[in-house]
């Protein structure tokens, strides 16, 4: 291991390439730059082709539909949709109208969300061109094999774009803030990614998470009615089908039990005893997990993991703990594995592998044994079991990364760990870095 040249991020201090990862020396890599945006065009032209209904699909695109709708609703009426569908802080709503007057009904939508996954993939080819690490690059590049046409098919691309934005400004930790706070007006979860900031720069990005908020609850006050609505329907949601929590009825279903699927809130959620109690129980057990990282970070345990290492873990763990588990979930967790992946000294690499593989699996569930999974087809639920195994090993993974983190001895007040005096050591006797 060799000192890392002055300037690099605190985050990298102490990161070590494995064989065959990226050195994290900035340097040029124009032909893989070229080659993973290429890849990235053809794939998306795929996706724009699926979505768009060029080539064939199963049915999985209603969504732009009832964007189209409440955003007709909302103009015309101007207030948030009436919907118990709606369940999106209000910032969605200008980003909806935004996509509904560019040309196209569909199209409109499918454009913005192009945009929005291209800036995407800017900014982590930008972190790749200045840590020397392309793996992000080409991951986001091959998102769709991961995630689907749900990419272009849902909204929940701009938050991840909120998000990403959030971790590559770490080292600006007020700008982060301010990202990760109109994200959270987006979408909610955003937010969780100021966790992945360095203890000391905590107050900073606080002070821009309350100055953006400031700011557009101001605006909403003056200019809407009702901005909160959507807070009712996540506290009366069930459990989803597809979510973690739901597998157990799902597999007494298989086998004979009087286990229910109703349509509520617009999706399918189980309905049998003790389920109410197991969705009740959820959010506890996800403020519990994210209290553990809030722990962790106060007390100088995490100041070594890279931000992204740290965001992508703690929005794992309120998506394994969520009452809903939808496919698009996965565009968040690929949006936080890319900028970690750029990161050359990141630990994630096994929890970023075995979130492809639920990506997959996801895939397969919905939209393919979709139908299958409603009517409680062993098949579907067997499909459906692997993905829940995989997410729950991932989940596994990333907290043990967080738990096994060395504390900094600068930050906490300890003495030196033993990477710190490693590094002391080989400062003493530099090595030639061809060897690495």
């Amino acid at each position: 291991m060799t000192e890392p040249p002055s300037g690099m991020p605190p985050e990298q201090v102490g990161a070590t390439p494995g064989p065959g990862r990226a050195s994290g020396r900035p340097g040029r890599d124009g032909g893989g730059a070229a080659l993973d945006w290429a890849v990235w065009a053809i794939g998306r032209l795929l996706l724009v082709a699926i979505v768009l209904r060029i080539i064939p699909w199963a049915e999985m695109f209603n969504d732009l539909a009832i964007y189209a709708r409440w955003v007709q609703e909302a103009l015309s009426h101007g207030r948030f949709p009436h919907d118990e569908m709606w369940q999106y802080p209000p910032l969605a709503a200008p980003v909806m109208v935004l996509a509904a007057v560019l040309p196209g009904d569909a199209a409109g939508y499918v454009l913005l969300l192009l945009g929005v996954d291209a800036s995407i993939m800017a900014m982590v080819a930008a972190q790749a061109r200045h840590r020397g690490a392309t793996s992000g690059r080409r991951l986001w590049a091959l998102a769709p094999l991961v995630v689907g046409p749900l990419l272009l098919a849902r909204f929940d691309v701009v938050p991840t774009a909120l998000a990403v934005a959030a971790v590559a400004l770490a080292a600006r930790p007020g700008a982060s803030g301010a990202v990760a706070a109109v994200g959270a007006w987006v979408k909610v979860w955003p937010i969780l990614v100021v966790a992945g900031l360095r203890r000391h720069d905590l107050p900073r990005a606080a002070l821009g998470v309350v100055a953006a908020s400031v700011v557009i609850a101001g605006v909403l006050v003056a200019t809407t009615t009702d901005p909160l609505s959507f807070v009712g329907g996540q506290r009366d949601r069930g459990l989803q089908i597809e979510s973690i929590a739901a597998l157990p009825f799902l597999v007494a279903r298989a086998v004979g039990l009087d286990v229910e699927v109703v349509y509520r809130y617009g999706a399918h959620e189980v309905q049998a005893p003790g389920a109410e109690t197991v969705a009740a129980a959820l959010p506890v057990l996800t403020l519990a997990l994210l209290a553990v990282v809030g722990l962790l970070r106060l007390t100088g345990r995490l100041e070594r993991l890279g931000a992204a290492d740290v965001a992508l873990a703690t929005v794992l763990f309120s998506v394994a703990t969520s009452r809903v588990f939808s496919g698009q979930y996965l565009i968040w967790l690929m949006g936080l594995a890319a900028v970690a992946l750029s990161d050359p000294g990141t630990r994630m690499r096994r929890t970023i592998r075995l979130l492809i593989a639920v990506g997959v699996a996801t895939q397969v569930v919905y939209p393919w044994l979709y139908s299958a999974l409603l009517d409680g087809s062993p098949v579907a639920v067997l499909v459906q079991s692997v993905r829940v195994l995989l997410t729950l090993a991932a989940t596994v993974t990333a907290a043990g990364v967080l738990l096994r983190a060395e504390p900094d001895g600068q930050a906490s007040g300890s003495a030196p760990s033993s990477i710190a005096r490693r590094r002391s050591a080989e400062r003493s006797h530099p090595q030639d870095d061809s060897t690495h």
